[in-house]
């Protein structure tokens, strides 16, 4: 493990300076903007609904693999999927005071219990320094936490933020957390701490006494330059639980029509699902320790100004060891080529290639080397 922890970060370093050489070759100076003053108003009711669709068109081409990636002898090789059809609501009393509802529907389709509603939550934001949040929410907790799935740079979530989801670490969580930008003070920090069950979502109690503690710190370095740091705490069984994450994103504009860029995020800590399973007498939770890292580099050109259409490829490189020495190493690879309308992908299709190699096959499970092809499509209104 250290031999392969080793590469890796100082692969993601040398990207950050990689980055951080090619940023200087711009002006060094932080952007302020400075905010409006607004008046405030005890009520200035408004409300937002929006709606996300999104599908897929997935055909395997390994034999004995269905068209989610599962070994599976007698499933179907290929098919249509529903992926999302969510509706999001957000309610504004003032412009302090605000309420937001995210539901999927697409859960429907499938057992919905302890699916379907992913965000109820109430935000006070009285100034840019400090916000307060409440309900359920997805944790401040990594660089996948900090933007929804339709602006994501490939198909979906990778493959540890999935694993971090099922220890409770990170997607849907109930629970509080404050955030708040040194923007203004011409410090270009930002910070979140969140405080919640740790048991998942739609839960009508927390399962433990314990609770899960996450601290996310955010730095410009450069106005395109961005790291960010994430420690986070927790009991399980009485033993102590956590996890360590760093990001990095870096976008530049190449000329007026090609822009460039990467998203890159590392993570290690305690991996609880795992721990939790394991039926081991005097089990140690030390010994199930995880390891995650990607890299998602992207090119695109603009084709039409007038609409904001463009063309993006994207192809993320993924390691996951899910258990360190004893586990199962997967390797990902994820290329994906896409046409987009709309600078915040209102409408989007692409083509993409799923590439899944484990250092063990295991029968019946999607930890099975296979390869995919998706037709994705999008839709925002």
């Amino acid at each position: 493990m250290k031999n392969m922890l080793k590469p890796i970060l100082t692969s993601f370093f040398s990207l950050s300076l990689v980055a951080l050489i090619s940023g200087q070759e711009k002006k060094d100076t932080l952007k302020i903007e400075t905010p409006k003053v607004k008046e405030f108003k005890i009520f200035n009711k408004k409300a937002t609904i929006g709606a996300l669709l999104v599908g897929d068109y997935a055909n395997s081409l390994t034999k004995e693999v269905d068209m989610n990636g599962k070994h599976n002898p007698s499933g179907a090789n290929n098919g249509f999927y529903l992926v999302y059809f969510r509706v999001n609501g957000k309610f504004a009393i003032n412009d302090q005071l605000s309420a937001q509802i995210l539901v999927n529907f697409a859960d429907f389709k499938s057992d919905p219990k302890n699916k379907v509603l992913e965000i109820a939550a109430l935000k006070w934001t009285p100034s840019t320094y400090f916000n307060l949040q409440v309900g359920q929410f997805r944790p401040y907790f990594g660089l996948e936490d900090m933007f929804p799935a339709e602006i994501l740079k490939s198909y979906t979530w990778s493959n540890q933020y999935s694993l971090l989801g099922k220890s409770n670490w990170e997607s849907f969580q109930i629970g509080a957390a404050v955030s708040g930008s040194l923007i203004k003070k011409k410090i270009p920090l930002r910070y979140y701490y969140t405080f919640y069950n740790g048991n998942g979502k739609n839960q009508l109690q927390d399962n433990d006494n314990s609770k899960n503690h996450a601290i996310r710190l955010e730095y410009d370095i450069l106005p395109k330059l961005q790291i960010g740091i994430n420690e986070a705490l927790t009991k399980v069984e009485g033993q102590n639980a956590d996890m360590f994450g760093a990001d990095i994103t870096f976008n530049t504009k190449l000329s007026k029509l090609w822009n460039a860029g990467f998203n890159s995020e590392f993570k290690y800590g305690t991996n609880i699902s795992a721990f939790s399973a394991a039926t081991l007498a005097g089990k140690t939770i030390s010994n199930y320790k995880m390891t995650g890292f990607y890299i998602i580099p992207f090119i695109s050109r603009t084709i039409n100004e007038n609409n904001k259409s463009f063309i993006e490829f994207t192809c993320r490189y993924e390691y996951l060891e899910d258990v360190n020495k004893n586990g199962n190493i997967g390797r990902f690879y994820t290329p994906m080529l896409s046409y987009v309308i709309g600078d915040d992908y209102t409408s989007k299709v692409s083509l993409v290639g799923v590439i899944s190699d484990y250092s063990k096959d295991i029968i019946n499970t999607n930890q099975y080397s296979s390869s995919l092809l998706l037709l994705q499509y999008q839709i925002r209104f």
